[in-house]
C-alpha cells in the first residue's frame, strides 16, 4: 500500500492506493460507552484511490461520541486492476463476515454491523446489501474458516454514492426479503441550497 499525504495537515493522510491484500481496521470505543454497533467505512476516491482521510478517519470521532465502533475497509481498486462491481464487493462481504465473527472477541453486537460508503465506496456497500446471500452461498464449504458466519449487513448508510446494481440494470436485481434498511442522502447545490433524501428498503 501506499499512503498519499496532505500538504495542510503534517502526518494526516489523505487517500491510499495500490492496495492487493484488502484489510480492516477496528476504532473501538471505551466499554461503558460501547453499544456494540459497528459501521464499516468505504471511502471514495473513484475506484483509483481510497480517500480514507475525510471519508474513513474523520467520521471515526463522531460515531465514537455515540458508542459506535468503526472499522476502515481497504477494499481492491478499480486503477490496481480489479473490478470494482465483483472484488470490491466482495472485500465488503468478507469483511462483514469477519467483523461479526469478532463479535464475541470485541464486545460488538452482532446484529449491528452495517456499512457506509462514500462516493465510489457506496457502491460495493450498496451492492453488499443486495447480493450477501449468492457470497454466503458461495463461501460456505467446511474449509472456509467463516462458514455459516452471515456477510448480511444490518444497515447501509449511502452517502454522495456512485451507482449501484439497481441504478445500472434494475430488472436484474432480485432485492432480498430481509435487505437491510438504508439510509441514502445526496446534496444539490442548486441556488446554494441542499437537499437531502432518506429512505429504508422494506
Amino acid at each position: 500500500e501506499v499512503y498519499q499525504m496532505t500538504d495542510r495537515v503534517p502526518g494526516r493522510v489523505h487517500s491510499i492506493v495500490n492496495i492487493h491484500n484488502p484489510s480492516i481496521e477496528i476504532h473501538r470505543v471505551p466499554k461503558n460507552t460501547n453499544t456494540g454497533a459497528v459501521i464499516i467505512l468505504l471511502a471514495g476516491g473513484g475506484h483509483k484511490r481510497l480517500i480514507v482521510g475525510g471519508e474513513s478517519i474523520d467520521p471515526v470521532p463522531y460515531f465514537f461520541q455515540y458508542g459506535v465502533n468503526c472499522v476502515i475497509l481497504r477494499y481492491r481498486l478499480r486503477s490496481d486492476g480489479y473490478n470494482a462491481e465483483v472484488d470490491a464487493v466482495n472485500d465488503t462481504l468478507q469483511a462483514i463476515r469477519l467483523v461479526r465473527s469478532l463479535a464475541d472477541e470485541y464486545d460488538f453486537d452482532s446484529n449491528k454491523i452495517g456499512v457506509m460508503g462514500f462516493s465510489a465506496g457506496g457502491e460495493p456497500s450498496a451492492n453488499a446489501a443486495l447480493f450477501y446471500e449468492k457470497f454466503d452461498a458461495e463461501n460456505n464449504n467446511s474449509t472456509d474458516p467463516l462458514a455459516g458466519v452471515t456477510s448480511r449487513p444490518d444497515f447501509a448508510g449511502l452517502i454522495y454514492t456512485g451507482p449501484s446494481a439497481l441504478t445500472k440494470d434494475p430488472e436484474s436485481v432480485t432485492i432480498p426479503k430481509n435487505v437491510p434498511p438504508a439510509f441514502i442522502c445526496s446534496a444539490s447545490y442548486g441556488n446554494a441550497s441542499h437537499t437531502v433524501w432518506s429512505f429504508e428498503y422494506y
